[in-house]
């Protein structure tokens, strides 16, 4: 499972894996063995793209996992809940899918997530075309935007993906401070839902952590929530989220150990960089390679160079 400091989109894909390939893409789901297991390739992924520190709401994640034919497989799971579409976007898949195929010879199959509001927009191929060659690359797609007209198959479904995609589409619906009190309703609705699916104890505050996420609100409405929800619990003896408060201080402080470990390990690896370039430099090996070995900035080595001088 991934840490609290991880994005609920993660978070919820990470625990939920094989729900998530069945819900949106059931013939690949079908084609796995998963009495083999899978085992996600964060390190891999990161050798070839750093799309996280961009900013933008994505998620990539890569899995291995097995067919019933024999073979091995690699899998490139990408979820974009941007709300707009972005240019060059079945390009950027491409890239991805082939530099891992450059470093690991590995293929790839690609799977995406749109989670914007433009119903015509659907990347899907990516053409590169010559005088003498082609590349045609394409990708499976799941359109959240689609399911507005499931919702019969949302309602009625146990897996833990169509509360997913209810809270998605209830945020969506609900932007704007005229809307506020209806996001709220609409809320404790998908939460109440929790409990009535079925769903076992550890699945109810997973999926809430997600639904709280997407259907945030403002002080005073989710103050109301929560009053809401406590009554809730109460009636039916069931107290899985009247803790929340609790929680969310033990993880907020969690955070906060965590986010000030993660400083002290970029400090002391920035040292270790320093200690490393001021020997080359002894050495009078070039800048250019030095920076290349380090990564550290030119202007940061000739910095080092004036303390030498």
């Amino acid at each position: 499972m991934s840490t609290i400091l991880d994005p609920p989109w993660k978070q919820i894909l990470e625990g939920y894996f094989r729900p998530f390939m069945a819900f949106f893409f059931p013939d690949a789901h079908a084609a796995i063995d998963w009495s083999k297991g899978f085992e996600f390739l964060d390190a891999e992924l990161q050798q070839i793209t750093r799309e996280a520190e961009t900013g933008k709401r994505i998620v990539d994640k890569l899995v291995k996992v097995y067919l019933l034919d024999g073979h091995e497989r690699w899998i490139l799971l990408h979820i974009e809940v941007q709300n707009q579409k972005e240019e060059n976007f079945a390009e950027r898949i491409f890239i991805y899918a082939i530099r891992l195929f450059d470093k690991f010879r590995r293929t790839v199959d690609s799977f995406v997530i749109l989670g914007d509001t433009d119903t015509k927009w659907r990347p899907q191929t990516f053409t590169m075309a010559g005088l003498a060659s082609r590349t045609d690359f394409s990708f499976a797609i799941a359109k959240l935007l689609d399911y507005k007209k499931r919702k019969e198959e949302l309602a009625s479904s146990n897996n833990p993906f169509a509360v997913v995609v209810q809270a998605h589409l209830a945020a969506q619906a609900t932007k704007g401070k005229a809307s506020q009190d209806r996001r709220r309703k609409q809320k404790f609705l998908l939460t109440t839902m929790l409990y009535e699916r079925g769903y076992s104890r550890q699945e109810v505050i997973d999926l809430f952590r997600f639904t709280d996420w997407v259907l945030a609100l403002p002080p005073e409405l989710e103050s109301a929530f929560r009053e809401d929800l406590k009554l809730y619990e109460g009636e039916r003896q069931m107290a899985y989220l009247s803790s929340i408060e609790r929680m969310a201080k033990a993880e907020g402080e969690a955070e906060g150990e965590a986010r000030g470990e993660a400083r002290g390990r970029a400090e002391g690896e920035h040292r270790q960089k320093q200690t490393i370039a001021l020997n080359l430099l002894r050495k009078n090996i070039s800048l250019e390679i030095i920076a290349d070995a380090t990564k550290l900035s030119m202007e940061q080595l000739r910095d080092l160079q004036g303390e030498m001088d």
